[in-house]
């Protein structure tokens, strides 16, 4: 691929949604709204609509910081068969900082008490379930958490605007027509993010990890599990993969689609099929660390989820999130095969998005009381509106391949 047909074809690299597209998105978000405060304002559910909130926030913020660490993994070694799809899944951040927000006002609402948000945590509501567990009757303080949580946020928020609006100008440059300057912007911004990706990744993982353990560990506040962050983090690439291969066959057949080839397809459904793999022997650690090292009261987090109508979710989680995607995706050819690997990808998605809801929802609602996921739905609903219409917008404004990155060109040209 030269340079000058790139350039010519630049403005075909937009994606310009049509109204009536924006308005579903919308809709959906409307949807979510709706949703989260007829919950909020049933009698006796305002908990559960918070904790809905928690779970959903956390699977797409998950989702779009994953993302940008993505990006950062490849730039930190150059690597170059990533380059035609790395907009793709870096646009992912451009629903982080609305993710960032609805999390800030959880935590608020937490701290606050609003619409029973406190007694979420059974450690808000009552201080005194820490008093004989030392280190977490000091770390698991309110405002302490809020003061760590929020500086967490916001840094994580710093970071992958400071990468996005690097990437973003250099690619506007190219597509206002000045090629000299996006062409010298655009090797700086290689330049600033190999050397600066490693740190900002380790940022990011011990940000993630304060994150995940406060607001989803610390809903069973006397369990422990040195696990949790990288249990969090393999949801968070899992996710990530089976998103991208559907957003790659998405544009397949568009205009975008002939700068995709088969390689693309392959390696993100490897690492689709190597973070299933990976996910399932971190859940299976858990399990059996409490086994052989004979620590019984770790297992009351395991008994609760063992009731109905959590035991059966327990059940068949697995059969989702690990054995359908582990066989179909043996394969060489099913990674590129579009009525095998997209069902999966849907297949993963949701058995994630399970996973959180039996994170979350057992420590706050008694299986007994729990009617179905009439909560847990439309809110899910309204954040993927958001997410596909942050998206939608972004791709109208930046050009879907990344046109001013000079590893792009570089890899076409080893290409051929």
């Amino acid at each position: 691929m030269k340079y000058e047909e790139l350039f010519a074809n630049r403005q075909r690299l937009l994606l310009t949604q049509a109204p009536t597209t924006k308005a579903i998105f919308i809709a959906m978000v409307a949807v979510g709204v709706v949703g989260f405060l007829f919950g909020v304002l049933s009698p006796g559910s305002g908990k559960r609509a918070w904790a809905s909130l928690l779970l959903n926030a956390m699977f797409f913020y998950s989702l779009a910081l994953g993302g940008v660490a993505f990006g950062n993994m490849q730039d930190v070694v150059g690597a170059l068969w990533g380059r035609p799809i790395k907009r793709i899944h870096e646009s992912f951040g451009c629903f982080l900082p609305w993710m960032s927000l609805v999390l800030a006002a959880f935590i608020l609402a937490v701290r606050f008490d609003l619409a029973d948000a406190g007694k979420v945590y059974s450690w808000v509501a009552d201080p005194h379930i820490l008093d004989h567990f030392h280190g977490k009757d000091v770390w698991l303080q309110v405002d302490f958490m809020l003061v760590r949580d929020l500086l967490c946020l916001a840094v994580t928020y710093g970071l992958v605007r400071w990468h996005l609006g690097m990437t973003h100008t250099r690619d506007q440059l190219f597509m206002e027509g000045k090629q000299e300057q996006a062409q010298k912007y655009g090797e700086e911004v290689r330049q600033k993010l190999r050397h600066w990706s490693a740190p900002v990744m380790v940022v990011y993982s011990l940000c993630f990890s304060v994150i995940c353990f406060d607001l989803t560990m610390s809903l069973a506040p006397t369990w422990f599990s040195t696990l949790w962050a990288g249990w969090s983090f393999a949801i968070m690439m899992h996710i990530l993969m089976a998103s991208t291969l559907l957003f790659l066959f998405f544009f397949k057949n568009r205009d975008m689609g002939q700068y995709i080839k088969r390689q693309q397809f392959h390696d993100i459904g490897k690492l689709l099929f190597g973070f299933t793999v990976f996910f399932a022997y971190l859940t299976y650690a858990h399990v059996l660390t409490y086994w052989y090292g004979n620590v019984p009261e770790e297992t009351s987090y395991f008994h609760l989820r063992l009731e109905q109508p959590w035991k059966t979710m327990i059940m068949f989680s697995p059969l989702w999130w690990f054995f359908v995607p582990f066989i179909s995706l043996i394969w060489k050819s099913s990674k590129w095969t579009t009525w095998v690997a997209i069902p999966v990808s849907v297949v993963v998605l949701c058995a994630q998005w399970f996973n959180y809801v039996l994170v979350v929802i057992p420590e706050v609602v008694p299986g007994t009381e729990w009617n179905g996921p009439w909560v847990e739905l439309p809110i899910f609903v309204g954040c993927l509106g958001g997410f596909l219409w942050s998206l939608s917008s972004i791709w109208g404004k930046v050009p879907l391949l990344s046109v001013a990155d000079p590893l792009l060109l570089q890899y076409y040209d080893e290409a051929h």
